[in-house]
């Protein structure tokens, strides 16, 4: 009989432990790793291109090693034209050098100057590096190497994943805390659908928060484009606590298209006239009769203890009031002119930092309102047929489009369906 010696106990180990990342015993630990990577950075700092290859010579193959992670994308072009040559030459050099590449690209996020380099390094260890990994893992890594745009490939093979999106991509060692992983989350956003918003919206907040105003502006974007503001209120109220509206903030606003700059806006508003109106019934009746207006309306702002609001056209601001008030209606220029720079401060105000407990920064009505100001006898009361005589006021007297229907026409129009 014939006898086989199997490590069975090992091989299952390392299945059950494959996630589990382990130290070759001829690796710097920690410590020592940190410490011989700093002291080569003070030295990379003395270093000219005339002496690079002098320095790098003279380093044993461990420290060898370590150089690749000096590479930042603001050294300087000819410095770094010898780290990156000197990295490729180690590709030839040192079996190892493919994971470390690998690192310095994620930490970079230069995919032009070194995916090349990581392909590359690839292709000539390809045998020993898909000995690390399970079958399934080295076909996805040979598929990886043999794209061109690393970040496209990560978004949308991570975002079809099975496993999830972050899960894919420790299949790739790329990680939330990585650079690069910022890239691949803008890429997926302009290819996900609604769902990936719902479920990964603590990532978005994260990220979002942490962005640059363009980042954010394409963020948005991607957001507004892909999903129904509704069900993804709190990203879309996330986006107004720091960019507000275009009407509002314009230059946070200009790297978004125009379409859905318009869009958020009127969601904006929507719920603001619904939160405002929703305290004084459960029919909205102000809230219905004012709702059709939203393709004219390009500004709201609530004020005295949430019981007044004034909405701004282009020609008019109409201030509403809860209760048993009457509308006032100002021409613009004459609202500019007596009351605007009250509103502005307040709006300044309110976008500086306070305690929970401190009190929001607000207006009294009666800082706005003057009825020997309004606009060809403007001030209409809420008796009866309110809505018909209100109807009748802003048709005859400022020439408004007052027809439900039609004015949902014009803003389905302008949103492209017609």
């Amino acid at each position: 009989m014939k006898y086989e010696y199997q490590l069975y106990s090992l091989e299952t180990w390392l299945k059950e432990n494959k996630d589990l990342q382990l130290k070759l015993k001829d690796d710097f630990s920690q410590k020592e790793y940190e410490g011989r990577l700093e002291v080569l950075k003070k030295e990379f700092e003395t270093i000219t291109a005339t002496n690079f290859n002098m320095w790098v010579e003279d380093k044993s193959t461990k420290e060898k090693r370590l150089i690749p992670y000096l590479y930042k994308n603001d050294l300087q072009i000819d410095i770094k034209s010898k780290l990156l040559r000197f990295i490729d030459k180690q590709i030839d050099n040192d079996k190892r050098i493919f994971r470390v590449i690998i690192d310095v690209l994620y930490q970079s996020a230069d995919t032009q100057n070194l995916w090349p380099l990581v392909k590359k390094a690839h292709h000539k260890n390809i045998e020993r590096i898909s000995r690390r990994m399970d079958r399934v893992q080295s076909e996805k890594w040979k598929d990886y190497t043999s794209k061109e745009n690393p970040i496209k490939y990560l978004a949308e093979v991570a975002y079809n994943s099975e496993l999830g999106f972050l899960e894919e991509l420790k299949t790739f060692y790329l990680t939330e805390n990585l650079p690069l992983f910022k890239y691949v989350l803008l890429d997926v956003l302009n290819i996900a659908d609604e769902d990936f918003y719902i479920r990964e919206k603590d990532l978005y907040k994260k990220f979002f928060l942490d962005a640059s105003s363009v980042e954010q502006q394409q963020m948005a974007e991607s957001l507004i484009k892909r999903c129904k503001l509704n069900h993804v209120k709190p990203l879309g109220t996330l986006i107004f606590e720091q960019l507000k509206t275009y009407k509002r903030k314009p230059m946070l606003w200009k790297h978004v298209g125009e379409e859905e700059k318009r869009r958020f806006h009127n969601w904006i508003l929507t719920l603001e006239l619904k939160e405002f109106f929703g305290q004084v019934d459960k029919s909205h009746e102000r809230f219905q009769y004012w709702k059709k207006f939203i393709v004219k309306l390009e500004d709201a702002v609530v004020i005295d203890k949430r019981k007044t609001l004034l909405l701004y056209f282009q020609d008019v601001v109409i201030m509403e009031i809860l209760g048993t008030g009457a509308v006032y209606v100002y021409d613009i220029k004459t609202f500019n002119q007596h009351f605007q720079s009250k509103v502005d401060k307040l709006l300044a105000d309110r976008e500086i930092p306070r305690k929970a407990w401190v009190r929001e920064p607000d207006l009294s009505r009666e800082d706005v309102r003057d009825r020997s100001l309004v606009y060809k006898d403007g001030w209409l009361a809420h008796r009866g047929a309110w809505q018909y005589d209100f109807d009748i006021w802003l048709k005859h007297n400022l020439g408004w489009e007052v027809d439900a229907d039609v004015l949902q026409k014009e803003a389905e129009r302008d949103e492209g369906i017609y």
